[in-house]
Protein backbone atom coordinates (compact mmCIF):
# COMPACT_ATOMS: atom_id res chain seq x y z
CA UNK A 1 0.00 0.00 0.00
CA UNK A 2 1.73 3.32 -0.84
CA UNK A 3 1.79 5.97 1.81
CA UNK A 4 -0.45 8.29 2.07
CA UNK A 5 0.14 12.37 2.02
CA UNK A 6 -0.35 13.58 6.14
CA UNK A 7 -2.38 16.63 6.08
CA UNK A 8 -2.97 18.93 8.61
CA UNK A 9 -5.79 21.25 8.86
CA UNK A 10 -4.90 24.85 10.45
CA UNK A 11 -7.95 26.79 11.49
CA UNK A 12 -11.31 24.93 12.26
CA UNK A 13 -13.64 27.38 12.93
CA UNK A 14 -15.17 28.43 9.45
CA UNK A 15 -14.21 26.55 6.32
CA UNK A 16 -11.72 24.67 8.22
CA UNK A 17 -14.33 21.48 8.02
CA UNK A 18 -15.31 21.54 4.40
CA UNK A 19 -11.06 20.95 4.13
CA UNK A 20 -11.70 17.71 6.32
CA UNK A 21 -14.67 16.89 4.68
CA UNK A 22 -12.87 16.79 1.10
CA UNK A 23 -9.63 14.98 2.66
CA UNK A 24 -11.58 12.19 4.16
CA UNK A 25 -12.67 11.51 0.19
CA UNK A 26 -9.08 11.53 -0.95
CA UNK A 27 -7.33 7.79 -1.00
CA UNK A 28 -4.45 8.99 -0.88
CA UNK A 29 -5.04 11.10 2.00
CA UNK A 30 -4.58 10.90 6.24
CA UNK A 31 -5.93 13.83 7.87
CA UNK A 32 -2.99 13.33 11.00
CA UNK A 33 -3.36 16.78 12.68
CA UNK A 34 -6.02 20.22 13.28
CA UNK A 35 -4.94 23.44 14.61
CA UNK A 36 -6.93 26.13 16.11
CA UNK A 37 -5.82 28.88 18.69
CA UNK A 38 -8.98 28.27 19.97
CA UNK A 39 -9.30 25.06 22.28
CA UNK A 40 -12.97 24.41 21.99
CA UNK A 41 -12.72 24.04 18.66
CA UNK A 42 -9.81 21.91 18.19
CA UNK A 43 -11.36 19.61 20.63
CA UNK A 44 -14.59 19.26 18.51
CA UNK A 45 -12.78 19.15 15.56
CA UNK A 46 -10.81 16.10 16.86
CA UNK A 47 -14.23 14.25 18.52
CA UNK A 48 -16.48 15.08 15.44
CA UNK A 49 -13.62 13.58 12.82
CA UNK A 50 -11.05 11.31 14.67
CA UNK A 51 -8.20 13.07 13.87
CA UNK A 52 -5.19 11.88 15.85
CA UNK A 53 -3.42 14.94 16.78
CA UNK A 54 -4.38 18.10 18.21
CA UNK A 55 -2.69 21.69 18.32
CA UNK A 56 -3.23 25.12 19.55
CA UNK A 57 0.04 26.92 17.61
CA UNK A 58 0.63 25.79 14.15
CA UNK A 59 4.61 26.02 14.64
CA UNK A 60 4.29 23.71 17.27
CA UNK A 61 2.47 21.27 15.10
CA UNK A 62 5.32 21.97 12.04
CA UNK A 63 8.21 21.44 14.67
CA UNK A 64 6.10 17.76 15.06
CA UNK A 65 6.58 16.70 11.67
CA UNK A 66 3.72 14.74 11.67
CA UNK A 67 2.43 16.47 8.83
CA UNK A 68 3.40 16.24 5.04
CA UNK A 69 0.97 19.40 3.96
CA UNK A 70 -1.41 21.78 5.02
CA UNK A 71 -4.57 23.40 4.51
CA UNK A 72 -4.26 26.92 5.90
CA UNK A 73 -8.20 27.88 6.60
CA UNK A 74 -7.54 31.07 9.13
CA UNK A 75 -8.10 34.60 8.89
CA UNK A 76 -6.83 36.61 5.61
CA UNK A 77 -4.28 38.38 7.61
CA UNK A 78 -2.72 35.47 9.15
CA UNK A 79 -2.36 33.45 5.67
CA UNK A 80 1.04 34.63 5.18
CA UNK A 81 2.87 34.15 8.19
CA UNK A 82 1.47 30.46 8.30
CA UNK A 83 1.97 29.71 5.14
CA UNK A 84 5.79 30.84 5.16
CA UNK A 85 6.05 29.05 8.36
CA UNK A 86 5.07 26.10 6.49
CA UNK A 87 6.83 26.13 3.61
CA UNK A 88 9.86 27.14 5.50
CA UNK A 89 9.29 23.75 7.11
CA UNK A 90 9.48 22.06 3.59
CA UNK A 91 5.28 21.17 3.77
CA UNK A 92 3.20 21.93 0.78
CA UNK A 93 0.55 24.93 1.21
CA UNK A 94 -2.88 24.88 0.15
CA UNK A 95 -3.80 27.77 1.04
CA UNK A 96 -7.59 29.67 1.56
CA UNK A 97 -8.84 32.03 -0.84
CA UNK A 98 -7.72 35.14 -0.73
CA UNK A 99 -3.98 33.68 -0.66
CA UNK A 100 -3.00 37.37 1.13
CA UNK A 101 -3.92 41.44 1.87
CA UNK A 102 -1.89 42.22 -1.29
CA UNK A 103 -0.45 41.44 -4.60
CA UNK A 104 2.64 42.16 -1.95
CA UNK A 105 2.16 39.82 0.23
CA UNK A 106 1.83 37.09 -2.09
CA UNK A 107 4.63 37.25 -3.99
CA UNK A 108 6.11 36.89 -0.94
CA UNK A 109 4.74 33.22 -0.63
CA UNK A 110 5.07 32.25 -4.13
CA UNK A 111 8.83 33.22 -3.80
CA UNK A 112 8.92 31.40 -0.41
CA UNK A 113 7.42 28.28 -2.04
CA UNK A 114 10.21 28.06 -5.04
CA UNK A 115 12.98 28.13 -2.29
CA UNK A 116 11.22 25.78 -0.61
CA UNK A 117 10.76 23.16 -3.35
CA UNK A 118 6.84 22.88 -2.37
CA UNK A 119 3.44 23.27 -4.18
CA UNK A 120 1.72 26.68 -2.88
CA UNK A 121 -1.68 26.07 -3.92
CA UNK A 122 -4.75 28.25 -3.50
CA UNK A 123 -8.19 27.15 -2.62
CA UNK A 124 -9.82 28.77 -5.76
CA UNK A 125 -13.23 26.07 -5.36
CA UNK A 126 -14.92 27.04 -8.10
CA UNK A 127 -12.33 25.94 -10.64
CA UNK A 128 -12.73 22.49 -9.10
CA UNK A 129 -16.71 21.94 -10.01
CA UNK A 130 -17.56 19.50 -12.57
CA UNK A 131 -19.57 22.44 -14.71
CA UNK A 132 -16.76 24.69 -14.37
CA UNK A 133 -14.32 22.03 -15.62
CA UNK A 134 -16.85 21.33 -18.71
CA UNK A 135 -16.66 25.07 -19.50
CA UNK A 136 -13.15 25.47 -19.48
CA UNK A 137 -12.82 22.79 -22.05
CA UNK A 138 -15.91 23.92 -23.72
CA UNK A 139 -14.29 27.45 -24.27
CA UNK A 140 -10.65 26.04 -24.88
CA UNK A 141 -11.99 23.97 -27.80
CA UNK A 142 -13.01 27.14 -29.77
CA UNK A 143 -16.73 26.81 -29.34
CA UNK A 144 -18.02 29.89 -28.15
CA UNK A 145 -15.27 31.53 -30.20
CA UNK A 146 -13.06 34.74 -28.39
CA UNK A 147 -14.40 35.70 -25.00
CA UNK A 148 -14.42 39.01 -25.40
CA UNK A 149 -16.56 40.18 -21.96
CA UNK A 150 -17.18 38.18 -18.85
CA UNK A 151 -19.77 39.10 -16.09
CA UNK A 152 -20.38 37.94 -12.96
CA UNK A 153 -22.45 38.85 -9.58
CA UNK A 154 -23.11 37.61 -6.38
CA UNK A 155 -26.20 39.80 -4.55
CA UNK A 156 -27.02 39.20 -0.88
CA UNK A 157 -29.70 40.68 0.49
CA UNK A 158 -28.57 40.19 3.89
CA UNK A 159 -25.62 37.82 4.19
CA UNK A 160 -23.27 39.90 6.38
CA UNK A 161 -20.95 37.06 8.09
CA UNK A 162 -20.02 37.68 11.79
CA UNK A 163 -16.45 37.91 13.32
CA UNK A 164 -13.21 38.60 11.09
CA UNK A 165 -15.24 39.25 8.25
CA UNK A 166 -16.61 42.80 9.62
CA UNK A 167 -12.49 43.60 10.30
CA UNK A 168 -10.87 45.06 7.52
CA UNK A 169 -7.60 45.02 9.59
CA UNK A 170 -8.38 40.62 9.31
CA UNK A 171 -10.05 40.39 6.28
CA UNK A 172 -8.23 43.13 3.75
CA UNK A 173 -12.04 44.02 2.72
CA UNK A 174 -15.45 43.12 2.52
CA UNK A 175 -17.79 41.61 -0.86
CA UNK A 176 -15.37 42.28 -2.87
CA UNK A 177 -12.23 40.37 -1.06
CA UNK A 178 -14.75 37.83 0.16
CA UNK A 179 -16.87 36.56 -2.87
CA UNK A 180 -15.05 38.97 -5.76
CA UNK A 181 -11.86 36.88 -5.36
CA UNK A 182 -13.86 34.35 -6.84
CA UNK A 183 -15.91 35.97 -9.35
CA UNK A 184 -12.36 37.86 -11.07
CA UNK A 185 -10.87 34.45 -10.44
CA UNK A 186 -13.39 32.01 -12.25
CA UNK A 187 -13.71 34.51 -15.13
CA UNK A 188 -9.97 35.45 -15.83
CA UNK A 189 -9.19 31.61 -15.82
CA UNK A 190 -12.22 30.77 -18.09
CA UNK A 191 -10.94 33.54 -20.33
CA UNK A 192 -7.34 32.08 -20.39
CA UNK A 193 -5.90 34.43 -18.13
CA UNK A 194 -5.11 37.73 -20.28
CA UNK A 195 -3.16 40.13 -18.70
CA UNK A 196 -4.75 43.28 -16.40
CA UNK A 197 -4.07 46.43 -17.07
CA UNK A 198 -6.60 48.94 -15.33
CA UNK A 199 -9.48 48.82 -12.88
CA UNK A 200 -12.41 50.94 -12.04
CA UNK A 201 -13.72 50.28 -9.00
CA UNK A 202 -16.37 51.77 -6.44
CA UNK A 203 -17.40 50.76 -2.99
CA UNK A 204 -20.23 51.13 -0.36
CA UNK A 205 -21.28 50.70 3.14
CA UNK A 206 -24.33 52.37 3.72
CA UNK A 207 -25.85 48.94 5.14
CA UNK A 208 -23.45 47.43 7.19
CA UNK A 209 -22.34 50.56 8.83
CA UNK A 210 -26.57 50.98 9.98
CA UNK A 211 -26.14 47.27 11.43
CA UNK A 212 -28.27 46.16 8.56
CA UNK A 213 -27.91 42.88 6.74
CA UNK A 214 -26.07 40.83 9.19
CA UNK A 215 -26.04 37.00 8.07
CA UNK A 216 -25.37 33.88 9.96
CA UNK A 217 -21.97 32.62 8.37
CA UNK A 218 -18.91 33.43 10.35
CA UNK A 219 -17.06 33.05 12.93
CA UNK A 220 -19.17 33.77 16.37
CA UNK A 221 -17.43 36.10 17.75
CA UNK A 222 -17.58 40.37 17.65
CA UNK A 223 -14.74 42.19 15.56
CA UNK A 224 -15.82 45.62 17.15
CA UNK A 225 -16.72 48.40 14.52
CA UNK A 226 -17.54 47.25 10.79
CA UNK A 227 -14.66 48.41 8.99
CA UNK A 228 -15.27 47.41 5.13
CA UNK A 229 -17.54 47.83 2.42
CA UNK A 230 -20.77 46.24 1.73
CA UNK A 231 -20.84 46.01 -1.93
CA UNK A 232 -18.40 46.35 -4.46
CA UNK A 233 -18.21 47.08 -8.14
CA UNK A 234 -15.22 46.79 -10.60
CA UNK A 235 -14.17 46.82 -14.02
CA UNK A 236 -10.92 45.08 -15.54
CA UNK A 237 -9.33 46.34 -18.86
CA UNK A 238 -7.20 43.55 -19.87
CA UNK A 239 -4.07 44.30 -22.43
CA UNK A 240 -5.88 42.55 -25.66
CA UNK A 241 -8.85 44.91 -25.45
CA UNK A 242 -10.97 42.31 -23.66
CA UNK A 243 -13.05 43.56 -20.49
CA UNK A 244 -14.25 41.75 -17.23
CA UNK A 245 -17.85 43.12 -14.62
CA UNK A 246 -17.53 42.24 -11.46
CA UNK A 247 -20.55 43.53 -8.87
CA UNK A 248 -20.45 41.92 -5.34
CA UNK A 249 -22.48 42.60 -2.29
CA UNK A 250 -23.22 41.03 1.64
CA UNK A 251 -26.34 43.57 1.83
CA UNK A 252 -28.39 45.12 -0.52
CA UNK A 253 -32.31 46.43 -0.87
CA UNK A 254 -32.98 43.36 -3.68
CA UNK A 255 -33.30 39.97 -3.85
CA UNK A 256 -30.46 37.57 -3.99
CA UNK A 257 -28.75 36.79 -7.49
CA UNK A 258 -25.66 34.84 -8.33
CA UNK A 259 -24.07 34.55 -12.09
CA UNK A 260 -21.38 34.60 -13.83
CA UNK A 261 -21.95 35.18 -17.46
CA UNK A 262 -19.49 34.42 -20.82
CA UNK A 263 -19.95 36.50 -23.98
CA UNK A 264 -18.33 35.14 -27.17
CA UNK A 265 -17.99 35.98 -31.17
CA UNK A 266 -19.38 32.01 -31.60
CA UNK A 267 -21.58 31.90 -28.57
CA UNK A 268 -22.23 32.49 -25.08
CA UNK A 269 -22.17 30.81 -21.62
CA UNK A 270 -23.63 31.20 -17.74
CA UNK A 271 -21.86 29.02 -15.44
CA UNK A 272 -24.33 29.88 -12.65
CA UNK A 273 -27.02 29.56 -11.42
CA UNK A 274 -27.29 26.69 -14.08
CA UNK A 275 -24.58 25.57 -16.77
CA UNK A 276 -26.37 26.91 -19.91
CA UNK A 277 -24.40 27.60 -23.59
CA UNK A 278 -25.97 30.18 -25.83
CA UNK A 279 -25.17 29.28 -29.86
CA UNK A 280 -26.75 29.62 -33.70
CA UNK A 281 -27.35 27.39 -35.67
CA UNK A 282 -27.99 28.92 -38.88
CA UNK A 283 -30.50 31.71 -37.95
CA UNK A 284 -31.72 30.02 -35.07
CA UNK A 285 -31.24 30.99 -31.14
CA UNK A 286 -30.17 27.57 -29.58
CA UNK A 287 -29.88 27.11 -25.73
CA UNK A 288 -27.80 23.82 -24.88
CA UNK A 289 -28.12 22.33 -21.15
CA UNK A 290 -24.96 20.33 -20.45
CA UNK A 291 -25.26 17.87 -18.00
CA UNK A 292 -20.96 16.98 -16.90
CA UNK A 293 -20.59 14.73 -13.69
CA UNK A 294 -20.43 17.35 -11.00
CA UNK A 295 -18.25 17.66 -8.37
CA UNK A 296 -17.92 19.54 -4.71
CA UNK A 297 -15.63 22.55 -5.47
CA UNK A 298 -14.24 21.76 -2.02
CA UNK A 299 -13.85 18.10 -2.58
CA UNK A 300 -12.37 18.73 -5.88
CA UNK A 301 -9.82 21.12 -4.76
CA UNK A 302 -8.51 18.79 -1.70
CA UNK A 303 -8.56 15.53 -3.96
CA UNK A 304 -6.24 17.55 -6.95
CA UNK A 305 -3.81 19.58 -4.32
CA UNK A 306 -3.40 15.49 -2.90
CA UNK A 307 -2.50 14.51 -6.91
CA UNK A 308 -0.18 17.15 -7.27
CA UNK A 309 2.00 16.16 -4.17
CA UNK A 310 2.61 12.31 -5.29
CA UNK A 311 2.70 13.15 -8.85
CA UNK A 312 4.55 16.11 -9.07
CA UNK A 313 1.73 17.92 -11.38
CA UNK A 314 1.51 21.64 -11.25
CA UNK A 315 -1.62 22.60 -9.72
CA UNK A 316 -5.24 23.89 -11.82
CA UNK A 317 -4.85 27.35 -9.21
CA UNK A 318 -1.02 27.69 -8.38
CA UNK A 319 -0.22 30.51 -6.18
CA UNK A 320 1.01 32.57 -8.81
CA UNK A 321 -2.11 33.11 -10.50
CA UNK A 322 -3.82 34.43 -7.58
CA UNK A 323 -0.85 36.82 -7.03
CA UNK A 324 -2.82 38.62 -10.43
CA UNK A 325 -5.85 37.91 -8.81
CA UNK A 326 -4.38 40.31 -5.87
CA UNK A 327 -3.24 42.62 -8.08
CA UNK A 328 -6.57 43.36 -9.69
CA UNK A 329 -8.10 43.37 -6.24
CA UNK A 330 -5.30 46.21 -4.96
CA UNK A 331 -6.39 48.04 -7.59
CA UNK A 332 -9.97 48.00 -7.16
CA UNK A 333 -9.74 49.16 -3.90
CA UNK A 334 -7.28 51.97 -4.72
CA UNK A 335 -9.84 53.14 -7.70
CA UNK A 336 -12.59 52.42 -5.24
CA UNK A 337 -10.87 55.47 -2.76
CA UNK A 338 -9.20 57.47 -5.28
CA UNK A 339 -12.35 57.97 -8.12
CA UNK A 340 -9.78 57.04 -10.54
CA UNK A 341 -9.29 54.36 -13.34
CA UNK A 342 -5.84 52.30 -11.67
CA UNK A 343 -3.03 50.83 -13.44
CA UNK A 344 -3.05 46.63 -12.05
CA UNK A 345 0.07 45.11 -11.02
CA UNK A 346 3.63 46.35 -9.84
CA UNK A 347 5.93 45.44 -6.78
Amino acid sequence: MAKKVRIGVIGVGGIGPSHIRGYMEVAEAEITAVCDVNRDRAQAAEEEFGIPNVYLDHRKMLAADVVDAVSVCTPNNTHMGISLDALDAKKHVLCEKPIAMNGKEARRMVDAAKRAGRILMTAQSMRYSGSARFLKQTVESGRLGDIYYAKAAIFRRAGIPRGWFQDKKQSGGGPIVDLGVHMLDIMWWMMGMPKPVVALGATFDHLGTAGQGMGGWGVGYKPGKFSVEDLGVALIRFADGRAAGVEVSWATHTADAFFVRLFGTKGGAELYPDLRLFEMVGDTRVDVTPHPSETDGYAGETEHFVSCILKGQKPISPGSQSVVIMDMLDAIYKSAATGKAVPVGGK
